[in-house]
């Protein structure tokens, strides 16, 4: 670490206020020097405000997964998150994005979990612990100055957790063969797909590796537990996404969401 614990403080205060107005700040790293480990604790302290102001723990992100999204914000593995009942909202009515910043929007799956998850694992562990999989949209709220930001200002962000949609038709894991799924969104007439595969090599691969990179952490970033919902990255790059967007996702077998947002 390179920052004391008043840093992270500050620095989490800073994220938070940011979260309540609506306003992206500059990213962090361009004037403080502060490594991995601080931005752990950065946004530990980051997500205890959340949880104060009412949200309750409720699953994961996991970001930066395929080559597509590294090579476009300029990263070279996953980042991850905390996930609050509050960043849920239903695919019924309009995603409100108007109180948000750099917000930008992906296809991904979700993994709902039927069990713990810890330490190492493999894949075939992680589709044994999983109760259902969702078609998923994540829309990215970047506090930090989205695709200028680096690694650490990204982590102490919480991974730019904004908001969860999911689809209505979730398949058991022996249901479906995610390997086989092609991911599909169009967004105000920008289409683009790809193999659900392009995450890691297999869409559940982000959730093996979450597992233990958790242990790893002894805590500081949660845990994974029975009734967690994890979205493991987009295969396809993020579109950006404001008030009067229009967003159609297909994700085959497991149905399609549409989006408006306001």
């Amino acid at each position: 670490m390179k920052l004391t614990d008043a840093q992270h403080q500050a620095l989490a205060d800073r994220l938070f206020q940011a979260v309540r107005e609506g306003q992206g700040i500059a990213p962090p790293s361009r004037t403080l020097n502060y490594d991995f480990d601080d931005a752990y604790r950065v946004r530990r302290k980051l997500v205890d405000h959340l949880i104060a102001a009412g949200g309750h723990p409720k699953g994961h992100k996991i970001g930066f997964t395929s080559e597509a999204m590294q090579k476009m914000y300029g990263m070279t593995g996953p980042d991850f998150g905390i996930l609050l009942d509050t960043m849920f909202t239903p695919e019924c009515q309009p995603v409100r994005v108007s109180h948000l910043s750099n917000t930008r929007a992906e296809p991904e799956l979700a993994f709902e979990l039927a069990r713990p998850l810890e330490g190492r694992v493999t894949i075939e562990d992680v589709l044994a612990a999983t109760a259902r999989i969702w078609a998923a949209v994540e829309v990215i709220d970047s506090r930090v100055g989205a695709m200028a930001a680096g690694a650490t200002d990204s982590l102490a962000d919480n991974a730019g957790a904004g908001w969860v949609i999911l689809g209505s038709r979730p398949f058991a894991p022996d249901e479906v063969d995610v390997t086989a799924l092609t991911l599909s969104m169009e967004v105000d007439g920008f289409t683009q797909s790809a193999p659900a595969t392009d995450v890691m090599g297999h869409p559940a691969a982000p959730l093996a590796f979450l597992a233990g990179k958790l242990a790893d952490l002894q805590g500081l970033g949660g845990h994974l537990k029975a009734g967690d919902i994890v979205i493991t990255g987009a295969p396809v790059r993020s579109v950006e996404v404001k008030a009067g967007s229009r967003l159609h996702a297909d994700f085959g077998p497991l149905g399609t969401i549409d989006l408006t947002f306001e």
